[in-house]
């Protein structure tokens, strides 16, 4: 991959150049980032200095090795290699930045640039110097590290695949054959490549952290030639194909919008060029393989056997599997970088403090259950700094604090010692003036001084609650601490002791409780990881929900004879835990969870997840609870949260779109920039503008609509005529905007006009098959005007073709159709409001005081409906996300409602099945009953068999919501809502 143009690869000689300058620099100043001659600007972009070694500082060099050391540090000296190491956070703290520069043109600049010092180290060597590198090889052989130092001698007798590095340095010697010199030059990219990515490594979210590697990975393989950049950009973008055929015998049991995918790998020619037929053939076979739990590590059937590996196999599950791609991913890294790069070492706090310095701060990110404070202050206890001594400063940031901060940074950057500032992300107008101070006492700061930092991310991916220039001059840790429900209940438990459960007058029953509490506590945290089908937004909930809510059950279990149920169910979850919650549905989630694990029957040992119970506390100690947490609790699973086992498939299926969404954000055409292909480079990118305006719809005559609706106001269904028109209102607006950038795009890209950063932004966006706007930072915008989508390009201009084709046939002569693609709408409640409106006129019911309810029909494909229902319309083309829907036998005897036939009810879902669809639904007005408790998403039933259940138009739920369906269980409601039902308008697909 080409260097960023922004910051274009130093040439050999001014690498050597860069190179000699940056190491007298650093070696007079001890560090890097410390130089008093920088100025403030490049102060700002400073970056901390890498290691030389996992956690060592290296020797001082002897002559021959200064120009090889040099090599690494000429990286430092280099723009690429500067936003490397002090931007690489924005891929975890902000997602936009430019990771591609920060892996990608790094990676090959500073090949490049080590390579090329190396050559000229290699050159430049003198005998002498030679001799004294021949003396220090046999020093190092009585080293631990036999192997390197033989390593030493062998190559320089001569041996080219001898390892190039021994001892504590890189000895480049004097008369090196060229094929020597390429095993010293490998051996160097190798090193710098995992010195750069530990670093980096470190300050990533862990769901970044595959991300990097994976994007890593990618662009090494290229640059090396060893993997066709084709192949990655096919798999990065995850192609489709319109024109796909018959599925014939896969029909049975492979999910239709696979079957677009496979057909699609066919351009891979020749291992996928017969992959349909060849599936068709042996359907059994491919059926088993793809049923296999762990199909990453069972062979494809047939030929495919030999010839899928690597990165065709990739190919292929990210077409057929995406739920088992991440865990390909990982071995796929492990076997062509190393197991280092995917396998997370625990974080050093002593390693750390080595790389630091007095002008390099060191960042902390804050995550539930990870306090850095403990990791600082036992350092500084073995160093000395200590807060009896003065040396350690430690402040929680807060109104008033500004000044104790500014004073306290003042005397220990002169005298020497530690400055902690916690919390700083509260603090984020004063943030600026701590940048300043920072930079000013960096100029004449003690050896001794430090400032750590530390600051929780935001709630949202893009928003900047640091400053870009701060977070660029320190070291960034992001420790997180494990996730899973075992961590989390370990962690839960072991805030309390004995002692605090012998402060109880009932001791037994405030340990059955207590137990209980620690295990909801572990569940809403570990609900998490499930994406939107857990929780719709991101909630904080922490270890002081845990212990505030364990003093309020201590408390009422000694003040009351009984246990108040009830009031401590309401004090959980609707005061402490449901403070955090601003969302009503997951309200009702978190209310229900408490709802089944805090009742009188935990007493008794009751069951709150498969194969766990709540132990018999009259012989169950404090350690015993612990131990049976460690070494006797059940695997865990989706069931374990109330969910179905497709929320796992759901959540690895986003996390691998997620990796290679942010893959494809970051490089802008997938991995390569080399251009040419479909849908990759300016050609590419013609050819997609020429193709969407060939296939782009005319807008819609509106004079000639209104002409036709004049007459229809004055009836009755005046509600839906004017939906019809307001539906065409917002199409024209979105045609428009879509005709005009392409058209100003294509005029661009012809030379006709100059490319304004709007046009690069629908380039861009083009290019990864992405539609314009998604992108937060993007001036050119389609999404704004449209419906919310989380689909690529590619289906949603298929998806918009289909829309105007509905508004197309609706305006002809302005007649409802009988069975309305409600998804299909800019605003499907306009759509509700108007059957309401319409039955109100009907009735003679009063507007406010209507509602509408669902009931599903018998039907499945909305030609059968041959008649407008009563007080109602139908619609179809609806999904439904954690379960689905019973027909037949299993639905029960079907039922009339109005004048409908309705049958079926809730069901558990089939596996693999994520998003199953239901049959057409009855959209029905009806009056407020007395009894409903009215919310502020509708109308709550308080039915035992009727289930509320969410509609949203995408998968991301959230903001997405419409309006409240009602559906028919025969089960305890209480099972969908942990399990997260929902209807969706649209598939992600």
């Amino acid at each position: 991959a080409a260097p960023s143009s922004t910051h274009p690869a130093p040439s050999s000689a001014a690498s050597s150049a860069s190179a000699a300058a940056y190491a007298s620099r650093s070696s007079s100043s001890g560090s890097p980032s410390s130089s008093s001659s920088q100025s403030a600007g490049e102060a700002r972009l400073r970056a901390p200095a890498l290691p030389s070694s996992a956690g060592n500082s290296p020797p001082p060099a002897r002559p021959a090795e200064a120009a090889a050391a040099a090599a690494g540090s000429a990286l430092l000296g280099c723009p690429v290699l500067v936003a490397a190491s002090a931007a690489w956070l924005s891929s975890c703290w902000l997602r936009l930045c430019p990771v591609e520069l920060a892996l990608g043109a790094a990676s090959s600049t500073a090949r490049a640039v080590c390579a090329a010092a190396a050559a000229a180290a290699a050159a430049a060597a003198a005998p002498e110097e030679a001799a004294a590198d021949a003396a220090a090889a046999d020093s190092a052989s009585a080293a631990p590290d036999g192997d390197a130092a033989s390593g030493e001698e062998a190559a320089a007798d001569g041996d080219p695949a001898a390892p190039a590095e021994g001892g504590d340095g890189l000895n480049i010697k004097a008369g090196l054959t060229d094929e020597q010199l390429v095993v010293r030059c490998d051996v160097l990219k190798d090193s710098v490549t995992w010195v750069t990515f530990d670093y980096i490594n470190r300050g990533l979210f862990v769901r970044d952290k595959l991300t990097v590697a994976t994007q890593l990975c990618f662009k090494v393989m290229v640059d090396a030639g060893t993997l066709d950049a084709e192949l990655v950009r096919m798999l990065s973008v995850g192609e489709v194909t319109v024109d796909t055929g018959h599925m014939g015998a896969l029909a049975e049991w492979l999910p239709p919008h696979i079957w677009p995918r496979v057909k699609a790998l066919e351009k891979v020619k020749p291992v996928f060029e017969k992959l349909g037929d060849d599936m068709q053939t042996d359907s059994e076979e491919w059926k088993a393989w793809f049923d296999d739990e762990a199909c990453e590590v069972r062979p494809p059937p047939g030929d495919y056997k030999e010839s899928v590996t690597g990165v065709r196999l990739l190919l292929l599950l990210r077409a057929m599997r995406p739920d088992r791609l991440t865990s390909a991913l990982s071995k796929f890294v492990g076997d062509n970088l190393g197991q280092q790069y995917v396998l997370q070492k625990p974080f050093d706090m002593a390693a750390c403090f080595e790389q630091s310095a007095p002008a390099t701060p060191t960042f902390f990110v804050l995550f539930p259950g990870v306090d850095p404070t403990t990791w600082v202050e036992a350092l500084g206890r073995k160093l000395g700094m200590t807060e009896e001594s003065g040396k350690f400063i430690n402040i929680s940031m807060g109104q008033g604090q500004e000044q104790n901060a500014i004073d306290g940074l003042d005397r220990l950057g002169a005298e020497g010692g530690w400055m902690f500032l916690q919390n700083v992300h509260l603090m984020q107008e004063w943030l600026p003036k701590l940048e300043r101070q920072l930079e000013i006492i960096s100029t004449s700061a003690h050896p001794d001084f430090r400032c750590f930092i530390s600051a929780e991310p935001p709630p949202l991916s893009y928003w900047r609650n640091m400053p870009e220039s701060l977070m660029q001059s320190c070291i960034k840790v992001a420790n997180e601490a494990p996730a899973d429900l075992k961590s989390n209940l370990i962690r839960a438990w072991a805030t309390f002791s004995e002692d605090v459960i012998a402060e109880s007058n009932k001791p037994e029953v405030f340990k059955a409780c207590l137990f209980t509490l620690c295990f909801y506590h572990a569940i809403v945290l570990g609900r998490r990881r499930f994406g939107q089908q857990g929780w719709s937004k991101k909630y904080s909930f922490n270890t002081g929900d845990l212990t505030v809510c364990a003093n309020v059950l201590m408390q009422y279990i000694n003040d009351n004879e009984t246990t108040p149920w009830q009031d401590l169910r309401y004090i959980f979850g609707e005061i402490m835990y449901g403070g955090h919650i601003t969302d009503w549905w997951d309200r009702r989630t978190n209310n229900t969870y408490l709802e089944v694990y805090l009742r009188p029957e935990i007493l008794a040992q009751m069951e709150l997840g498969p194969d766990l119970k709540v132990p018999d506390m009259s012989t169950t100690s404090y350690d015993d609870a612990m131990a049976f947490f460690e070494n006797s609790l059940p695997e865990e699973s989706p069931p374990m949260f109330g969910l179905h086992p497709n929320a796992e498939i759901g959540y690895l299926t986003s996390s691998a779109e997620s990796l290679f969404a942010t893959i494809l954000s970051l490089s802008g055409t997938g991995v390569a920039d080399d251009g040419g292909g479909e849908g990759g480079g300016s050609g590419g990118v013609g050819g997609m503008v020429a193709s969407l305006l060939e296939t782009m719809p005319d807008n819609f005559v509106l004079i000639d609509i209104e002409a036709t609706a004049e007459p229809l106001l004055a009836e009755q269904s005046a509600p839906y005529v004017l939906v019809a028109i307001q539906e065409c209102e917002r199409m024209n607006k979105l045609l428009t905007k879509m005709r005009t950038s392409l058209v100003e795009l294509q005029k661009g890209l012809n030379g006709e006009l100059n490319m304004t950063e709007a046009m690069e932004h629908l380039t861009e966006a083009l290019s990864i098959n992405q539609v314009p706007g998604r992108n937060p930072f993007h001036k050119t915008s389609w999404e704004a005007l449209a419906w919310p989508s989380a689909k690529n390009l590619t289906s949603w201009n298929l998806d918009l073709q289909r829309r105007v084709e509905q508004l197309s046939v609706w305006t002809t002569d302005l007649v409802t159709p009988r069975s309305m693609w409600l998804p299909g709408l800019f605003n499907p409640m306009a759509f509700l409001t108007a059957i309401m409106q319409v039955t109100a006129r009907q009735t003679g019911l009063a507007l406010d005081n209507m509602s509408v309810e669902t009931h599903m029909t018998a039907m499945f494909d909305p030609n059968d409906a041959e008649e407008y229902p009563e007080n109602g319309m139908f619609c179809h083309g609806l999904f439904i996300e954690g379960a689905r829907w019973a027909t037949g036998e299993e639905g029960g005897d079907p039922e009339t409602v109005g004048t409908t036939v309705t049958q079926g009810c809730l069901a558990d879902s089939f596996i693999k099945e994520l998003l199953p669809q239901l049959p057409v639904m009855y959209l029905r007005a009806v009056e407020v009953e007395p009894t409903w408790d009215p919310q502020s998403v509708g109308y709550i039933r308080g039915v035992a068999d009727t289930y509320e259940c969410p509609v949203y138009t995408t998968t991301f739920r959230g903001p997405t919501y419409v309006f409240l369906a009602t559906m028919k269980t025969r089960q305890d409601k209480t099972r969908w809502v942990r399990a997260g039902v929902a209807i969706i308008m649209q598939s992600d697909d």
